[in-house]
């Protein structure tokens, strides 16, 4: 491939991944075999945008349930499945926190139940 076609894309591909954050949140959902990926999630969606963009991710048209665990209590919390609710604002009521430190972007930790059994399961 010609080098300045390369850095061109290298350059696009790189303001893009920087720019994400301005329009994304990003949440590592994490499996209860504890696989986990990064998914994207647009910061004007509803708690049932989040639902569909795990699903299309995962390729898992039944979640079964998404949610979060309180650092404060050690607590499940179940993340409503509603688009009455917008994501930004249960971030905020939920005082969920970032998982990474600083410098990294801004990652939350969500879990999915998707009803597979697993043998190592802890």
């Amino acid at each position: 491939m010609d080098t300045d076609l390369q850095d061109k894309y290298d350059q696009h591909l790189g303001n893009l991944i920087k720019q994400l954050p301005n329009s994304k949140y990003t949440f590592e959902v994490t499996k209860c075999c504890n696989y986990s990926t990064f998914v994207l999630v647009n910061k004007r969606a509803t708690l049932l945008e989040l639902y569909k963009e795990v699903s299309i991710w995962f390729e898992c048209k039944t979640i079964k349930e998404l949610y979060i665990v309180s650092s404060e209590t050690n607590e499940k919390h179940t993340i409503p499945m509603t688009d009455v609710v917008q994501l930004k604002d249960y971030i905020r009521e939920q005082h969920m926190k970032p998982i990474y430190p600083v410098p990294n972007n801004v990652v939350y930790r969500i879990y999915l139940e998707d009803g597979h059994s697993h043998e190592h399961v802890h």
